[in-house]
């Protein structure tokens, strides 16, 4: 796995050099230190591989963060890709081995469950983070795990996936779009910032998933967001308080509050009532973009 070069240009504007303590990956006007990485052959292959299926974006509008972008050393530990940078990553390895000059396993963002299914892509489901549902691939499949991805949708890691044209929330996933599309316009989005739409709750397969998932900026509280179109009922306030008492048993939910919304065009005065005495906060939506509290 040895390579001679001390830096490499790749397409998409990607730029990667050794430096003390890892590798500083340049693309546009970012930069960042993936710590204990370095360049070499199977580096080289991981990169043009993910850029030759699509995943051609490694510095994404929110990560690395800010504070971890060059020129702070720190860095961050892992390489990871997207396909663009709004989009949520697709790939992130933080397995380097700097004796061997290889990675190990990869790990994919869980959304591509169902597609990797279909595909019969070996994978294992993340141990250290369960409850996200990420997919571990063995480094041996990793190559050929990327090559698949480009025929893979991955309009599924997006924010913003389709433009509604029309009038109304016809289904609960426009309702989800108008929301995310218009973030800082909602009654949350001053606060809060989304980490997640679709996240799940169980891991695995057939796990329950949030809507929307936001955190505090300042104070680090969660907040759990649940969409009905039309008219919500009873079990829509059970299922908000049962996402709250699951990710409450959850050590990477032990920092912070946990709190839940559930928003719907309709909600009657009795489901308002059970709202209000389960401690979730409900909000009737209105086309195109009104939000208005009723418990």
């Amino acid at each position: 796995m040895e390579s001679s070069k001390l830096s490499r240009k790749f397409s998409d504007g990607i730029e990667v050099e050794n430096m003390d303590g890892g590798l500083l990956v340049r693309q546009g006007d970012e930069a960042y230190v993936a710590r204990k990485w370095q360049l070499s052959l199977a580096t080289e292959e991981l990169i043009e591989t993910a850029i030759g299926s699509g995943l051609g974006c490694m510095i994404r509008d929110d990560h690395p963060r800010l504070n971890s972008r060059w020129p702070n050393p720190r860095g961050v530990v892992y390489l990871a890709f997207s396909t663009t940078s709004s989009n949520q990553w697709s790939l992130a390895i933080d397995t380097f081995n700097p004796a061997r000059r290889d990675y190990s396993a990869a790990v994919f963002n869980g959304k591509y469950q169902t597609q990797f299914v279909g595909a019969g892509i070996p994978f294992e489901f993340e141990s250290r983070n369960k409850g996200a549902g990420h997919l571990v691939v063995a480094r041996q499949n990793v190559i050929k795990t990327l090559q698949a991805l480009s025929e893979f949708d991955h309009s599924v890691l997006a924010l913003n996936r389709t433009t509604h044209d029309g009038v109304g929330f016809t289904t609960e996933y426009v309702l989800q779009r108008q929301i995310l599309s218009n973030w800082k316009q909602t009654p949350w989005g001053d606060r809060y910032d989304v980490v997640q739409d679709e996240f799940p709750v169980d891991g695995g397969l057939t796990s329950r998933r949030i809507d929307i998932l936001a955190r505090d900026r300042a104070t680090g509280d969660w907040l759990i967001i649940e969409l009905k179109r039309a008219e919500a009922n009873i079990t829509a306030v059970h299922q908000v308080s049962e996402y709250l008492l699951a990710l409450g048993k959850r050590d990477d939910f032990s920092h912070g509050r946990l709190d839940g919304v559930l928003v719907a065009e309709r909600i009657s005065p009795a489901v308002r009532g059970i709202a209000a005495n389960e401690g979730v906060s409900a909000y009737e939506a209105s086309w195109p973009f009104k939000f208005v509290q009723v418990a």
